[in-house]
């Protein structure tokens, strides 16, 4: 069995919680818990409650409310929306002995164009399914390149610009609106409008939206690389004014 609890109105929901069970043959929960969880599909008998697909907000919930044993059949936890905090993932590590993978997509990409995977190790082969900071490899079939925004020229491994998709899951395009449809998609690549970077290896990271970066010295510097290194200095003051001062 395998619990779900994303909304049906999505495109994530839609397609993962009722397509592919139904696709797939296999059974699903659902329900409408604020904390999408039910001890009942790790402790009916027989049950096993193996797979978690959620926003990555859903994990500060669980750490809340959930015990490690209403998690004990749990194997993967696949996460998106938003970016998933090291910290977050960390303690929820630390809870539940499983580190959640993230994934990256839109509702133009059907909605999913890149996943993490758990690692492989077989016949004295190992194969790399994430890397920490990363929403994973492109899905395969999809295409993935990462552009700069004014030239729309391919950039160089690791530097970060415009990412684009294409693939059989890129839409055809907005319904009677042709003029927005060009805007987003040219010659098959779809314009997601995030800054990325993608690495040697293939991996993705989503560094922010293309809205709200500024190019500084010919550099594309993201607003929230920005805040959170603003977070982590006021963190680090907070810290040491603690130790300096004392309780109180």
């Amino acid at each position: 069995m395998s619990a779900r609890h994303l909304p049906f109105f999505h495109s994530l929901g839609y397609a993962a919680t009722i397509w592919f069970p139904v696709l797939s043959g296999f059974s699903a929960s659902y329900h409408g818990e604020s904390v999408g969880w039910q001890r009942d599909c790790t402790s009916g008998p027989g049950a096993s409650f193996d797979a978690a697909l959620c926003h990555a907000a859903f994990l500060l919930l669980y750490l809340r409310k959930a015990q490690r044993e209403d998690f004990a059949s749990l194997k993967y936890v696949v996460v998106g929306a938003e970016k998933m905090k090291d910290r977050l993932a960390s303690a929820f590590v630390e809870r539940f002995g499983i580190r959640p993978l993230e994934g990256y997509g839109a509702t133009e990409l059907s909605p999913v164009a890149t996943l993490s995977l758990p690692d492989v190790h077989a016949g004295g082969v190992s194969q790399k399914g994430w890397k920490e900071g990363s929403v994973g490899l492109p899905l395969p079939g999809v295409a993935v390149k990462v552009v700069d925004p004014d030239t729309g020229n391919v950039l160089p491994v690791g530097e970060p610009g415009l990412l684009m998709v294409k693939g059989p899951n890129v839409m055809l395009g907005y319904l009677g609106k042709p003029e927005l449809t060009a805007e987003v998609l040219k010659q098959g690549w779809y314009n997601t409008g995030d800054v990325a970077c993608i690495d040697a290896a293939g991996f993705v990271a989503i560094t922010d939206r293309l809205s709200r970066f500024s190019k500084v010295g010919g550099e594309m510097v993201p607003h929230l690389a920005i805040e959170e290194a603003l977070h982590r200095a006021l963190g680090e003051f907070r810290s040491s004014a603690g130790h300096c001062l004392g309780p109180g």
